[in-house]
């Protein structure tokens, strides 16, 4: 009775024996496939995260490269970025040849850093062959860092002059921590200055300008292009001619000649002021004041204050024209002009979309006192040894700053790809 139940034990042990071998040899053969796998696995892993490290190495170098850029233009910079891009490298040259490269694309305001990686690779380099190569790139375009603060927008300047921006004689413009562009040439006089604290021209540059220019740069839009500039059509007060005393000018639409004269003191009531011409006159020892508000000129023949008149104006807190301080329509095209050595206060935008702005005078400053000031025109001209003076102190007036100028509301510095 007990022949079968021992013949079927033998015949077990026997078969299990015989299984035992062949599990041992299939495991034999597939253990180094299982090793070969695992550390494949492994090394793809390592290269992909060393390829994002490498990405963000060079995002962070552009970055940084592109704010310098700000400050310094030159080939400094470029090494500087490369060096950084490189020390960020530095943990990764244990297992791999690391190599940084550095360009500034002055014009497209752009810097680019590329990094390249290399190291041996699996089975002596077989496996990919001639070894791991990786390269990460990065651009970083840097907008205007530099608050926008005088633009001369038209391709053309004055009597035909290819600047838009343009000092003569030993006039100065001073705007030390804001962005001066010219869409066209930008010409400074042998001995004048230019102070900016970035300055740029879709044309060429010349003369003693700090810091350097950027040429070639893209023409910068009008900022108050879409902007509606309405002259009402019925008058609201006609000719003035002032020679002493104190006159308060309500807003409205003032037609006729405005001359103001010796002593005389004209007060501007808040609001919108329309000055229809044909000329605006302030000479003497006159003085022409104002707070919220902003003067509107259209159809004059000559826009002038001259003398030792005061010009002292502070512009639009609210309204369609809130931040702007003077402005000439659309259909303007002469020039305003400003000589007087007493022009220091100009709170606000002066818009002159097809009107040229020449400061001229004397050893006189002009908007010095404001907290702030931008200029657009056509073109702006200083003349004789006037100093044109833009502050940027934009949080120390309850006069707003426009939209499309003063501080930047995008970020300084982003990543172009």
């Amino acid at each position: 009775m007990s022949l079968i139940p021992d013949l079927f034990r033998g015949l077990g042990r026997r078969f299990w024996q015989c299984r035992r071998g062949t599990v041992i040899v299939v495991f034999s053969l597939v253990l180094p496939l299982l090793a070969i796998g695992s550390v494949g696995v492994a090394e793809v892993a390592e290269v992909m995260l060393t390829k994002t490290k490498l990405q963000r190495n060079v995002d962070a170098a552009a970055i940084q490269g592109a704010g310098e850029f700000g400050v310094d233009q030159s080939t400094a910079t470029v090494e500087r970025t490369r060096l950084y891009a490189d020390g960020m490298a530095e943990p990764l040259r244990l297992r791999w040849t690391v190599a940084s490269t550095a360009a500034i694309d002055a014009a497209a305001r752009t810097v680019t850093v590329r990094q390249t990686a290399n190291r041996a690779s699996f089975f002596g380099n077989l496996l990919p062959p001639g070894g791991w190569n990786l390269a990460a790139t990065a651009t970083a375009i840097r907008t205007a860092r530099k608050p926008l603060c005088v633009l001369g927008s038209q391709g053309t300047g004055a009597f035909g002059s290819p600047a838009s921006v343009e000092l003569q004689a030993n006039s100065m413009i001073t705007a030390s921590d804001c962005l001066v562009q010219s869409n066209a040439n930008m010409a400074a006089g042998a001995a004048t200055t230019l102070w900016a604290g970035e300055a740029r021209a879709a044309g060429s540059a010349s003369g003693p300008i700090r810091p350097a220019a950027v040429t070639d740069a893209p023409a910068m839009a009008d900022p108050f292009a879409a902007m509606r500039i309405d002259v009402p059509l019925l008058c609201d007060s006609l000719s003035l001619s002032l020679g002493s005393g104190t006159f308060y000018l309500n807003p409205g639409v003032h037609c006729g000649a405005i001359t103001l004269l010796g002593t005389a003191n004209l007060v501007l009531a808040p609001g919108d002021h329309y000055f229809l011409g044909p000329s605006l006159s302030v000479g003497g020892q006159s003085t022409i004041t104002g707070s919220d508000v902003v003067v509107i000129l259209k159809g004059l023949l000559t826009a002038q204050v001259t003398g030792s008149a005061v010009l002292q104006l502070e512009g639009r807190k609210s309204g369609p024209y809130a931040g702007f301080v003077l402005i000439t329509d659309r259909s303007y095209s002469g020039d305003v002009g400003i000589s007087t050595n007493n022009a220091r206060k100009l709170i606000g935008t002066v818009y002159l979309p097809n009107a040229s702005l020449t400061v001229d005078g004397n050893n006189n400053k002009v908007a010095d006192q404001s907290p702030w000031t931008v200029v657009v025109a056509r073109t702006i001209r200083t003349q004789g040894s006037a100093n044109l003076t833009i502050n940027s102190n934009y949080n120390s007036s309850t006069v707003p700053v426009p939209a499309g100028v003063g501080p930047q509301k995008d970020q300084p510095v982003r990543l172009a790809q």
